[in-house]
């Protein structure tokens, strides 16, 4: 009941509201959309050997995306291992989050990179005014040797039901894209680890002029916490997250300046009510507002800045068996570059991360910062994307000013026929917390193979390890599964 009751709401969340938004060019990965780009706002033909369009993020003339830039995954979760248990994304949100095609040095990038799945049953969608939904549904089953996914876990089948649904405008101007996902797990033989995960994200960008952007955006998310995390020893397993962004990004000669605020709501909750679950010392909203400068000069690898001021506040200014306050003032300044070849695309950056907690008993949340998206398409049958992702979380653990997560991961994906493909990957993550001494480490790696049957039908299959390890006794586990299914999409 707790899944469909999260469902629902993820609908109403995309029905009212736009959501985060992306940076994203035409597709990389090349479509008939690609092939027939429209103009850039300026008037200029792309398609004109004489047009030079800037390739970097800050591209305001940028063609319009021919993938859902609500489903891009920017930076790493390190194939789902910190933090929150959530599933692997599908290859595609890799390319959707750094996919161009302009025109570079008089030549037109790649537009056939290979984007990670069967061509054979691509779906077409269904028209639904100036929209196009694309729904899909995947139902596996198979079995697992750790079926609560801790120490002392045991063996048992599973079943998996995900459902995804895609929503973009086919407007000429603007752009709205809207996703909504969901995963349930059951273990038929052990009911009390099932567990499931859902995402609603949207965005809106509105193209003001042709030097002027404006973008908005509203998400959402619900996961379980990682039962051999440390902040899951307090029986707080649900995480709730929603995020809403602002940005207005306009063009001054060769520089692109974007100015953006944002608010990130954290709830946590657990399944078991007790005086010491009901209510997590670790809610709080933070509040960011930031400032972006690219460089617009139209070459291959184009330099930025960034920079944020940070404002995190906790529900409960007292939490903890020592009262400690956790509300922090802060800032983010990260530098980096952002590249467009024809093989390879995508954005890396560094920084530093600084919040100052109001408590002087306790230290500072301070961390370097490492994030980065990238594409590499050495031939048309094989792509290989990588990512970087640091991200900071709360905590309630008594002397703990919370906890930094550093991820990554590597996957390469090749097609043997329009029907065959097969995709691998290993991600990596390493989460530390400030104040005390726990380190956890999670190595994910996973191997499938998809085959269409029809072009509404394909069958896939897929094996997956994940092995957690903690400085805490007696929280290590491993985990292997297998398990296979259909997917049915339109």
């Amino acid at each position: 009941m707790r899944l469909y009751v999260h469902l629902l709401l993820c609908c109403a969340i995309l029905h009212a509201a736009p959501a985060a938004a992306q940076s994203t060019a035409a597709s990389l990965r090349g479509s008939a959309d690609a092939a027939d780009a429209e103009q850039s706002e300026d008037g200029a033909d792309p398609a004109d050997e004489n047009t030079v369009v800037n390739p970097t993020q800050s591209n305001v003339y940028a063609l319009r995306p021919t993938l859902n830039s609500a489903e891009a995954e920017t930076d790493s979760s390190g194939l789902g291992s910190s933090g929150p248990v959530v599933p692997v994304r599908p290859f595609s949100d890799r390319i959707a989050a750094v996919s161009r095609s302009v025109t570079v040095n008089g030549e037109t990038l790649d537009t056939e990179v290979f984007a990670g799945d069967t061509t054979f049953d691509q779906p077409r969608g269904i028209r639904l005014g100036t929209f196009t939904l694309t729904p899909q549904l995947t139902v596996t089953s198979g079995w697992t040797d750790n079926t609560a996914g801790s120490a002392g876990g045991t063996g048992g089948g599973l079943y998996r039901i995900s459902p995804d649904v895609g929503l973009t405008s086919n407007w000429s101007r603007h752009q709205f894209d809207a996703s909504l996902r969901g995963t349930y797990t059951g273990y038929p033989e052990n009911s009390d680890d099932n567990d499931g995960s859902v995402t609603a994200t949207a965005n809106l960008r509105l193209d003001v002029s042709d030097r002027t952007r404006i973008e908005s955006g509203l998400s959402y998310s619900y996961a379980r916490e990682e039962d051999g995390s440390a902040e899951s020893s307090s029986g707080v397993d649900n995480n709730q997250t929603i995020s809403g962004t602002l940005g207005v990004t306009r063009a001054v000669g060769i520089v692109a300046a974007t100015v953006g605020v944002g608010a990130d709501r954290n709830t946590y909750s657990s399944d078991v009510r007790s005086e010491f679950s009901e209510e997590s010392g670790r809610d709080n909203t933070l509040y960011s507002a930031s400032l972006r400068l690219d460089g617009n000069t139209g070459s291959v690898i184009s330099p930025f800045v960034e920079g944020a001021l940070l404002l995190r506040r906790y529900d409960n200014t007292c939490t903890g068996a020592l009262c400690e306050n956790r509300n922090a003032n802060g800032y983010e300044a990260v530098a980096g570059v952002t590249i467009a070849s024809a093989k390879l695309a995508g954005e890396l950056g560094a920084g530093w991360h600084l919040e100052n907690l109001e408590d002087e008993n306790l230290d500072d949340l301070s961390a370097l910062v490492l994030n980065g998206s990238l594409v590499w398409s050495p031939t048309r049958l094989t792509t290989v994307t990588a990512g970087l992702g640091t991200s900071f979380s709360s905590s309630d653990i008594d002397g703990a000013s919370g906890s930094v997560v550093y991820s990554g991961d590597l996957r390469l994906a090749h097609v043997f026929s329009d029907r065959f493909v097969g995709e691998t990957g290993v991600g990596y993550s390493y989460r530390t917390y400030e104040g005390v001494s726990i380190e956890e480490r999670t190595l994910s790696g996973f191997a499938g193979l998809t085959f269409a049957l029809t072009r509404n039908l394909a069958l896939t299959a897929d094996y997956t390890h994940r092995r957690f390890d903690s400085s805490q006794q007696g929280s290590d586990y491993n985990e292997n599964a297998v398990e296979a299914g259909l997917r049915f999409r339109h």
